[in-house]
């Protein structure tokens, strides 16, 4: 019996790349004759053509399933909104950029007929991604696996294949801050990867690099705290520490004020002590501030995505 796959796409302001993308996925079913391709494409509240677009193809190829969001929400919402859709026995997770290339999928079928229910693209190359953008992303990587203890791989990507058990297990996880890597890492299942070279953008800019630094850090510690509460383990261990030695500090300049008495001098050292004790709290505060923040938004229990039309 033929299986069934899910190719699920997510498109925002990508009028330039979807003809190819839909040329390539149409050469990838040709090619693939074991399997039987339907192919889920979100447009994520784009202002450009591509929902237009997509819907020409959806008119023309009734193996499309076009879905329009209400409004721009984050890739990782669409992706669910597209888990949610997914009804084959394999779905796979694909940007519309082509940087992940369709031309990989015959790779990740492979792995999955070995019998993997998740196969990950682990990237290989990045050499397209500023120098910066690249060692921010190593970063991550490195401080998010050593404190889920190594549930999240490194170089991993959104570029993924699930078997349907492994994706009816994640759209089962509802949390508001969605960060599918993670939730692919928690299920668990038979995991394997394969390593791509990620190629340059077809056409158009990398919304990603479009995002400002600052929000790429504040989203990727985002990501850390909601899959770890290590760092608040690690906030109650510092102040026991800090606790110790400001016991043992006290008890040692008393004996020096008691013997030598206190001495004029030492105003500036006072100071630093004042600004870094008020630093260190500031730090601690801003730690449970992200944490409670991630609470403040689960406890809303607000849709992931609003669906304007699907077709």
């Amino acid at each position: 019996m033929r299986k069934t796959v899910d190719i699920i796409t997510s498109a925002f302001n990508e009028e330039a790349c979807l003809p190819e993308l839909f040329a390539r996925l149409h050469s990838l079913a040709e090619s693939e004759d074991a399997y039987d391709f339907r192919f889920i494409v979100i447009d994520n509240g784009s202002s450009d053509s591509s929902w237009n677009i997509v819907k020409g193809k959806q008119a023309e190829d009734s193996r499309y399933v076009a879905i329009k969001m209400s409004r721009n929400f984050s890739l990782d919402a669409a992706f669910t909104c597209g888990l949610d859709h997914a009804k084959s026995d394999v779905a796979i997770i694909m940007t519309s950029d082509l940087q992940d290339p369709p031309e990989a999928i015959p790779l990740l079928l492979r792995q999955f007929e070995s019998g993997y229910d998740q196969v990950l693209a682990k990237i290989t190359n990045r050499g397209t991604v500023p120098l910066l953008r690249r060692k921010l992303s190593e970063s991550f990587y490195k401080i998010a696996n050593f404190m889920t203890g190594g549930m999240l791989p490194e170089s991993v990507s959104d570029f993924r294949l699930v078997s349907r058990k492994c994706y009816e297990a994640i759209r089962t996880l509802r949390e508001s801050h969605r960060f599918l890597r993670g939730l692919g890492s928690w299920v668990g299942f038979k995991t394997t990867n394969i390593e791509i070279e990620r190629p340059p953008r077809f056409a158009g800019e990398s919304k990603w690099l479009g995002t400002s630094l600052i929000r790429v850090i504040v989203h990727g510690f985002q990501s850390i705290f909601a899959y770890s509460t290590l760092p608040l383990a690690w906030v109650s261990i510092f102040g026991v520490f800090a606790s110790l030695v400001s016991i043992l500090s006290l008890a040692v300049f008393t004996a020096v004020w008691i013997l030598l008495g206190v001495p004029f001098a030492g105003f500036g050292s006072i100071i630093a002590a004042i600004v870094l004790c008020f630093s260190i709290t500031i730090l601690v505060l801003g730690v449970i501030a992200q944490y409670i923040g991630l609470i403040y938004e689960e406890v809303k229990q607000r849709p992931l995505y609003l669906v304007e039309e699907l077709i």
